[in-house]
């Protein structure tokens, strides 16, 4: 009876052949105990050949700029292979078009932060996997707005793709990418360079499209933002942290544009100085405003106009005090966690009266320097609400 097979010294058991996971690098050091010590491309071949009901691969960190001839034809045995994640990793061309040629039912390929590799190898990939729904190229420098035009026309089944830390990525891109992919729903844009060059010709609708994730582009501005609320319309996450380029004004279009929003970041957008609201978010349960200026009144208005808000991060809100925090305690009665570190205009003197004026609070983290006594954490707690020094 066929139990398992042998693998670097260990005996691999069968409940392993459905899913593979290597950790480790060849390529920094590490502790003498790290596993990338022992893991070497002949076993990573002898694992995937012995493993014909392999769905994924996770090799995070592992060196394999060039191909043995042991890896030539490894992955043509893994043909229930629907992930492969090669993050940190030093890979080739050869390699992705080893992976290309295997034909596999492939669907997440997540290249994180890959070196060595290039745009002829994604391409071949890209090309044989015109199916693939999740796909993740962060950190792919090489990539420009004319190589993901390239690459686009494969992108029919995209669901999500990551090009986070492409720096050489700009509007055109992201429109682009909203126009020709349309299933995509979540685009992960962070630290590109969003906010440069003119927005593509023909701009097309995209009502897929539910999360936007821009944060840290300071060339960002209202403009690609009252475009954005016009290309995706049923928007539901935005996150801009540290987008310093826009103002309330973009921020505001957007609002008022996708109704639909659930989750918004706008942490340390130093551009936003307040966020009064004149108009009704029905469907806005998390507000992360860290480090904004916004004073009592914006407060107060986001407390009438957001009903069902669960999560609001104050933190570094300097301007805010207790008649503000009084506006949202009295009108979100969904209101779970209120974090108010470094708000230190709001007096911990209100905090009981938060906890037994709002029932479904459950975690509430106080301005700086003010600590809870054994006997009033414990009161809270009763009270279902944990309450947590600034």
């Amino acid at each position: 009876m066929d139990v398992g097979f042998p693998l670097m010294g260990h005996w691999i058991p069968r409940a392993f052949r459905v899913w593979l996971q290597i950790m480790g690098s060849s390529v920094w050091p590490r502790r003498s105990g790290d596993c990338a010590r022992l893991i070497f491309p002949n076993g990573i071949a002898l694992a995937i050949r012995k493993t014909g009901n392999l769905k994924s691969i996770f090799m995070n960190g592992i060196g394999i700029p060039s191909i043995d001839v042991c890896f030539l034809d490894s992955f043509s045995y893994a043909r229930s292979l629907c992930e492969l994640d090669l993050s940190n990793s030093f890979i080739s061309d050869e390699l992705l078009c080893l992976v290309a040629e295997a034909n596999l039912p492939l669907n997440k390929l997540v290249l994180s932060r890959c070196f060595c590799f290039t745009f002829d190898g994604i391409y071949f990939l890209l090309s044989k996997y015109q199916f693939l729904a999740y796909l993740d190229l962060e950190g792919a420098n090489f990539l420009n707005d004319e190589s993901i035009i390239e690459l686009a026309k494969f992108f029919g089944n995209l669901t999500f793709i990551n090009l986070s830390l492409c720096s050489k990525l700009t509007n055109s891109t992201l429109f682009n990418l909203t126009g020709n992919c349309p299933l995509l729903t979540i685009i992960n844009m962070e630290r590109t360079n969003l906010g440069v060059e003119a927005f593509p010709a023909e701009i097309v609708v995209n009502p897929r499209v539910k999360s936007l994730h821009l944060g840290w582009n300071n060339n960002l501005n209202d403009e690609c933002m009252k475009m954005a609320s016009y290309v995706c319309p049923n928007l539901e996450v935005l996150d801009v942290t540290y987008c310093s380029g826009i103002t309330e004004e973009g921020i505001l279009e957007v609002l008022k544009s996708c109704v639909q929003i659930r989750c918004l970041e706008i942490s340390r957008c130093q551009g936003v100085n307040n966020l009064e609201l004149d108009f009704e978010l029905p469907k806005l349960e998390v507000l992360q405003a860290e480090g904004l200026a916004i004073n009592d009144e914006a407060l107060a208005s986001i407390g009438k106009r957001c009903g069902r808000l669960s999560r609001l991060n104050l933190e570094g809100c300097l301007n805010v005090t207790a008649r503000g925090v009084e506006g949202v305690i009295v009108n979100c009665k969904a209101l779970k966690e209120m974090n108010l570190r470094w708000c230190n205009n709001v007096s911990v003197d209100i905090v009981a009266w938060m906890v037994l004026s709002r029932p479904s609070l459950r975690k509430i983290t106080l301005p700086c320097g003010s600590v809870p006594t054994a006997n009033q954490r414990n009161f809270f707690l009763r009270h279902g609400c944990l309450v947590c020094q600034g």
